[in-house]
């Protein structure tokens, strides 16, 4: 009798035991499937708080891009000339979700490529040469000049150096025609013969497919100055950079005023000015995690009209 009981007493203590074990690896299921909803949950939170943080962020790019158009506009409309400082041309503006990063490049401090070639397809002399300048300057291929002049102008002749359709164009992989008008953007320098992307990246901030080919002596590189008369030294461009932080060209004969431009200055009046309208922008939006970058080229003239939009 006491043998029968002490086999039901163990079979209830082992029937307890594997309750217990059943009970444990249901707890352990339920923790394990509780955790992965939890996951799953939190990775959809994640999700949706970054596309609505990207979209925020896309719109607040943009809408950096049209705020820097408009002060532009309004800043400068009412003055004889354009001017401002390096460290005036970034801002960094907070918002209530984020942060705008806004950068402001004046194009008409720019050589203008488009310049070297006249509506009929004649050389421009004057700035071909000053691109020429600009080029050698850099320490770059000569050949470069003459392969824009070559893509923008209408004939199929070749420039020593350049390069047309037949003689160059059609044999390259895939074939292309060279365009025979106008650049309509810096980045179709690309397809230029010569023009990788280490060229291009080096010639970016003083070239310019945008303006009527004025300079704007107030914001111009040295890069740019020495290159708009050959009679421009490394000093006198300097110079001119010194002069302008104290006190902005207000017409192109101030020029005149800087030591060793008496004559100089004359001689460069149809190839300089001291307002410009058509600026790039680049605009950077952060929020959260999401990062937004554009870089457009607008017409302040012309109420912020975009000529370039590009989102990186």
């Amino acid at each position: 009798m006491q043998k029968k009981h002490g086999m039901a007493k163990a079979r209830k203590s082992s029937e307890k035991g594997l309750a217990l074990i059943i009970t444990i690896l249901i707890t352990a299921m339920l923790v394990a499937v509780i955790s992965e909803v939890v996951y799953s949950v939190h990775l959809q939170l994640m999700r949706v708080r970054s596309m609505r943080d990207g979209v925020r962020a896309g719109v607040l790019a943009e809408g950096g891009v049209r705020l820097a158009a408009m002060t532009m506009a309004d800043l400068f409309k009412d003055k004889e000339y354009t001017a401002y400082r390096p460290e005036d041309a970034t801002r960094v503006v907070p918002v209530d979700y984020g942060v705008l990063t806004l950068k402001i490049d004046d194009e008409q401090g720019k050589i203008s490529l488009n310049s070297m070639v006249y509506s009929n397809g004649e050389t421009n002399d004057a700035y071909y040469d000053m691109y020429s300048r600009l080029i050698s300057g850099l320490k770059l291929e000569e050949g470069l000049v003459a392969s824009v002049a070559d893509w923008i102008d209408p004939d199929d002749v070749p420039r020593p150096g350049g390069a047309e359709t037949n003689d160059y164009y059609k044999a390259v992989k895939p074939a292309y025609e060279a365009k025979g008008t106008y650049l309509d953007s810096n980045e179709e320098l690309m397809l230029v013969k010569g023009y990788d992307r280490g060229v291009f990246k080096g010639i970016a901030p003083f070239v310019t497919a945008y303006t009527d080919g004025k300079i704007n002596i107030n914001t111009a590189p040295k890069e740019v100055i020495m290159a708009i008369s050959e009679d421009i030294t490394e000093s006198m461009a300097e110079d001119v950079i010194e002069y302008r932080a104290k006190k902005p060209f207000k017409s192109t004969a101030d020029i005149r005023k800087v030591a060793g431009f008496d004559v100089a200055g004359f001689d460069i009046q149809d190839r300089i000015t001291v307002k410009s309208s058509i600026f790039r922008v680049f605009s950077t939006a952060t929020v959260g995690e999401s990062v937004k970058s554009i870089e457009a080229v607008v017409d302040a003239g012309s109420s912020g009209k975009a000529l370039f939009w590009r989102v990186n």
